[in-house]
C-alpha cells in the first residue's frame, strides 16, 4: 500500500475535515455499531485524513493485561488480527501502561521497539501510538497506532488529531459494550421469563404430582444455571410419629454430592419451613463447600416445603434473581397444590367441581401474574426488538389465560370447541398486536370440533404465534387485512386452516429453516405437544398454514364432570 495523504486547500479546510471525522468517531457511541466495526472506521479514517502507510487498534481484552489486534490497515498479512501483546511489551504495550503517547520518526531504534513474528511491522520506519482512554473513568481501552514506510516526523496538530480520536474511539468501544451486554441482559431476563411460562403451561397440561415435582427442580436449576436443586416436604400428619418429623426429598436433579454433616441440611430446611422465610447457608460437602439457596414452599393452605438449590462455586445472586425465584416458587406452590387438589378430586367425586374450579381460578391468576411481569419489563426496556419479544410473550399469556376462563366453566371440563377457542385468541390478539392505522378483519367459520383441555392451550398458543406473524409480516406497511380460521375434521384427525390476504411467501421459503422464535414455537407445540405437523406455503391471495393433529379427549376429566 502506498502512504496517501490530503492535500488541504487551506488550514480551516483541513481543520474541518478533522473536525468531521472527529464527529463521525462520536456518533458510533450512539449506533448499534461493535467493537471491530468501530476499530475498523478508525483505522480507515486515520489513514485517510492524516495519512500514513499502516494503521492497527489494539484492544485491551476486559479483565486481562492483553492487548489484541481487533483492526488493521496497510498489513500484508492477516495474522495481524489474531496478534497480542502485554501491556508494557513493545512501543504499543509501553504506551497503554504508561497511558502517554509515544512518537517514533525512527522505531527502529526506539528502546520499546519489538518486531512481532509473522505481522511485517518491521516494514514500517516511523510509529506512533497513542492510548485510547476514556475522560470520565480513565478506563484504557487499547491504543492506536499509525505507521510510515520512510522516517516521517509527527506534527502537534497530527499528534492532538489521533489523541482526540483515541478518546472518542475509547468512550465508542465503551458505549459498544454496555449495549452488548445490556442486550445479553435482557435475552436472559427474557429465557429466565420463559421458563416461567414454560411453568404455567406445564399447570395447564399436567397435574401427575411426580412430573410437577421433576419439572419444579429441573426449571428451578435452568432459570440461575445452578448446580443440583432438589424439593422437600414434610409427611402427610398421619404419616409423621413425632414432633420433629424426617423430611422427605420428593425429587431432585443435578449432581448428587454427599454432606459432610447431612443434619445440617435437615435442620436448614426445617428453619424455612417454620419460619417461611428463605436462607441461604454455606454447607460442607464431602469435597468443598456449596452456598445452599432454601426457599419455602407456601400457598394458602399453609407451608408445604420448601424448594432448594445448590449454587455453583463463586456464584451469588443479584437482586432481580432473588425476586424471579421468589416468583418462582409461588408458581411451584401453586402447581404443587394444584396437583394436590387434583388427586383429592379424585378421591372425592362429589368435591371434584369446586376443587377443579379452584385450580382453574388459581391457575388464571398464576397467569396474569406471569403476563404482569412480562408486561413490567416491557415498560422497563428501550430495544424495539426486546419490546416485539416481550410483547408476543404476553400475547402468548394471555391467550393461555383466556382459554382457562373458558374451561373454567364446569360444563368445559371435558373440553372446549376450536370456534370458541380461535375467538378468544382472536379478542386477545387484536388488542396485543393490532393498532392504528392496521385494521384486521377476522372470519371464524363454525365448528362444533371439540378438543381435550390440553389440546385447548395449545391451539391458543398456536392461534396466537399464527396471527402475531400475519400481522409482523403479512401486513407489514399495510392499513387492512383479512384473516381466515377454519377446522375441519375426518376420522380422528383435525385440519386447522389459519389463512392471511397478505404478502405471500417467496417460492423458495423453507419453513424447516426459518429461524424465527414464532416458527420455532409453532413447530415445537405441533410436532411435540399434539404429535401433528403443519405445512406454511403462499396462495394466490396471501400466505395460508395448515395444521394436521389427532383428536384427544379429557376421559379422566369428563368422569369428573357432575351428572346432567
Amino acid at each position: 500500500m502506498t502512504s496517501r495523504s490530503l492535500d488541504f486547500a487551506s488550514t480551516s479546510s483541513r481543520t474541518v475535515t478533522l473536525l468531521r471525522t472527529l464527529n463521525s468517531i462520536g456518533r458510533l457511541s450512539s449506533t448499534a455499531a461493535s467493537e471491530v466495526a468501530i476499530a475498523e472506521f478508525v483505522t480507515t479514517s486515520v489513514v485517510d485524513v492524516v495519512g500514513g502507510d499502516g494503521c492497527a487498534v489494539f484492544i485491551n481484552q476486559p479483565g486481562t493485561d492483553r492487548l489484541q489486534v481487533r483492526a488493521a490497515l496497510g498489513f500484508a498479512t492477516e495474522k495481524i488480527h489474531g496478534i497480542q501483546l502485554s501491556v508494557g511489551e513493545g512501543i504499543v504495550g509501553k504506551a497503554a501502561s504508561d497511558r502517554e503517547t509515544i512518537l517514533a520518526p525512527d522505531a527502529h531504534h526506539h528502546p520499546n521497539f519489538l518486531a512481532v513474528p509473522g505481522s511485517g511491522e518491521e516494514r514500517f520506519r516511523s510509529e506512533l501510538a497513542t492510548p485510547m482512554v476514556t475522560t470520565d473513568t480513565n478506563e484504557m481501552i487499547g491504543v492506536l497506532c499509525l505507521f510510515s514506510q520512510k522516517q516521517r516526523s509527527f506534527d502537534d496538530e497530527t499528534v492532538e488529531f489521533l489523541e482526540a480520536i483515541a478518546r472518542e474511539a475509547a468512550h465508542a468501544i465503551v458505549a459498544a459494550r454496555m449495549r452488548s451486554a445490556s442486550e445479553e441482559q435482557l435475552r436472559k431476563k427474557i429465557a429466565e421469563l420463559s421458563t416461567l411460562q414454560r411453568v404455567s403451561r406445564m399447570i395447564a397440561s399436567s397435574l401427575d404430582l411426580d412430573e410437577v415435582l421433576r419439572s419444579i427442580a429441573t426449571a428451578s436449576v435452568e432459570i440461575i444455571d445452578a448446580e443440583a436443586a432438589a424439593v422437600f416436604r414434610l409427611p402427610p400428619p398421619n404419616v409423621a410419629d413425632s414432633d420433629e418429623p424426617s423430611l422427605v426429598m420428593d425429587y431432585r436433579v443435578g449432581e448428587i454430592r454427599p454432606l459432610v454433616d447431612p443434619s445440617s441440611r435437615t435442620r436448614l430446611v426445617m428453619q424455612v419451613i417454620k419460619s417461611g422465610a428463605a436462607r441461604i447457608t454455606e454447607l460442607d460437602y464431602i469435597g468443598g463447600s456449596n452456598l445452599l439457596f432454601c426457599m419455602p414452599l407456601r400457598s394458602a393452605r399453609g407451608t408445604m416445603g420448601a424448594l432448594c438449590i445448590r449454587l455453583r462455586p463463586g456464584i451469588e445472586l443479584a437482586e432481580d434473581e432473588l425476586g424471579l425465584l421468589q416468583a418462582f416458587t409461588d408458581t411451584a406452590s401453586l402447581a404443587i397444590e394444584n396437583a394436590q387438589l387434583y388427586e383429592e378430586a379424585r378421591a372425592s367425586v362429589q368435591k371434584s367441581s369446586t376443587l377443579l374450579q379452584e385450580m382453574h381460578h388459581r391457575v388464571r391468576n398464576n397467569l396474569q401474574t406471569v403476563a404482569a411481569l412480562l408486561s413490567l419489563q416491557l415498560r422497563e426496556t428501550q430495544s424495539t426488538e426486546t419490546t416485539d419479544a416481550l410483547r408476543e410473550a404476553v400475547s402468548r399469556v394471555q391467550s393461555i389465560a383466556a382459554v382457562h376462563d373458558l374451561l373454567s366453566d364446569e360444563g368445559r371440563l371435558a373440553g372446549a370447541t376450536v370456534e370458541a377457542i380461535a375467538r378468544l385468541v382472536v379478542e386477545q390478539a387484536s388488542m396485543t398486536f393490532i393498532h392504528p392505522p392496521l385494521r384486521v378483519t377476522f372470519t371464524i367459520e363454525p365448528s362444533n370440533l371439540v378438543v381435550s383441555s390440553r389440546q385447548a392451550t395449545v391451539l391458543a398458543l398456536l392461534i396466537n404465534e399464527l396471527v402475531a406473524n400475519a400481522v409482523e409480516h403479512g401486513f407489514r406497511g399495510r392499513t387492512s387485512g383479512h384473516i381466515w380460521i377454519r377446522a375441519e375434521t375426518k376420522g380422528h384427525m383435525c385440519t386447522l386452516d389459519v389463512e392471511n390476504d397478505g404478502e405471500p411467501l417467496p417460492p423458495t421459503f423453507d419453513v424447516s429453516e426459518a429461524k424465527g422464535l414464532g416458527m420455532r414455537i409453532v413447530e415445537r407445540l405441533v410436532t411435540s405437544d399434539l404429535g401433528g405437523q403443519f405445512v406454511m406455503a403462499g396462495t394466490d391471495t396471501g400466505t395460508r398454514v395448515r395444521l394436521s393433529f389427532p383428536i384427544t379427549t379429557n376421559d379422566a376429566l369428563s368422569d369428573l364432570s357432575p351428572t346432567r
